[in-house]
């Protein structure tokens, strides 16, 4: 059996790691108004995120969308062929600076002294669950009877912090929910794949399609602002890879993501397998100190989660009742928690 796991950058945020986009925001406005100072600098992008002190985007996914709107409303940037190349190569700079950034924050991290007991997290899959839904996950378990289950890592995130964790840390558990005393089921984990590249290698930032940014600019151009076409565009078959992956899953769980429209993309190839397929999406969002008595707050919860994944996900709204049925949304647990090595 194939269990999946799609972080984001909650699992760096978790591990203390500064990578909110407002940490860049505050780090990049700084460098930007010393550039701004030579008269000759200019970059479309910054120029729209620096005009105001503040603003109110609160996720990647926000930044993300907002590049593709800003193509829509300044004219100035699809006036001409020429404008519109130098804001793809705006683009390019932006991307430099983030993986900068990040560069630094990842270095920052301390290894040594930390592994992960992914074990812990995956013998607590089903009890981590409301209750009402425990069963839908107890019969994939019981229905995919294989000797080891393998478990995919797939990180939305540019860092290579769970990378670094992951080589570090066993590849192979007990499996609890088929052992006995007969015999011993393991879930073995495979290495962490990045899913829109990495800070070494293809750093994808973008739309999710040709809806979130102008019609102005050509396909070719449209490339390097769409990130399924990037990915493909690479050469390195990422597309090919997440989608198969996504494809050969029995259970599908989300953490620490936004869900956010600029990967509508990969919501919809997840939300297909599981209408297909029947295959649960677990969808985590960590809470640190999390209240539990207020029910109100907590069906809120539910409900806000549910529907911003079916509502970013494109999928037909006939198959809607279907894939709600296939939901299930975690509040206040974390997942791969830090171990320190004695």
């Amino acid at each position: 059996m194939n269990i999946t796991y799609i972080v984001g950058n909650g699992l760096d945020i978790q591990y203390g790691l500064k990578t909110k986009y407002k940490n860049f925001y505050e780090f990049q406005n700084e460098i930007y108004q010393r550039k701004k100072e030579n008269e000759n600098y200019s970059n479309f992008i910054y120029e729209a995120l620096f005009k105001d002190k503040v603003n109110d985007y609160e996720n990647w996914s926000d930044f993300e969308l907002a590049i593709g709107n800003l193509t829509k409303k300044n004219v100035e940037i699809t006036k001409t062929n020429d404008t519109k190349e130098k804001f793809i190569n705006d683009l390019s700079e932006v991307i430099d600076d983030l993986r900068f950034y990040l560069n630094d924050v990842q270095n920052s991290f301390e290894y040594e002294q930390n592994t992960i007991d992914f074990g812990e997290t995956f013998n607590r899959l089903i009890s981590d669950l409301p209750k009402l839904n425990q069963p839908l996950v107890t019969k994939i378990f019981n229905e995919n009877k294989f000797e080891h289950d393998i478990v995919n890592l797939v990180t939305l995130n540019y860092t290579n912090v769970l990378d670094k964790l992951f080589e570090k840390s066993t590849d192979t558990y007990r499996n609890n929910y088929r052992s006995n005393s007969n015999s011993t089921y393991n879930f073995i984990v495979r290495r962490p794949i990045h899913c829109h590249g990495s800070l070494e290698l293809n750093t994808i930032l973008g739309v999710s399609n040709s809806g979130q940014i102008s019609d102005e600019f050509s396909e070719e151009q449209s490339e390097f602002l769409i990130k399924n076409l990037s990915l493909s565009g690479v050469r390195e078959n990422l597309d090919i890879r997440n989608e198969q992956i996504i494809k050969n899953s029995d259970i599908l769980i989300i953490y620490g993501a936004s869900l956010g429209e600029t990967d509508s993309y990969l919501w919809d190839k997840v939300a297909k397998r599981s209408i297909e397929r029947g295959v649960p999406i677990i969808i985590y969002h960590y809470v640190e100190n999390f209240d539990a008595g207020n029910p109100i707050r907590v069906k809120r919860l539910y409900k806000f989660f549910e529907d911003r994944f079916v509502n970013n996900c494109g999928i037909d709204s006939e198959l809607e009742q279907k894939l709600r049925q296939n939901i299930i949304t975690v509040i206040g647990k974390s997942i791969f928690n830090l171990v320190e090595i004695e």
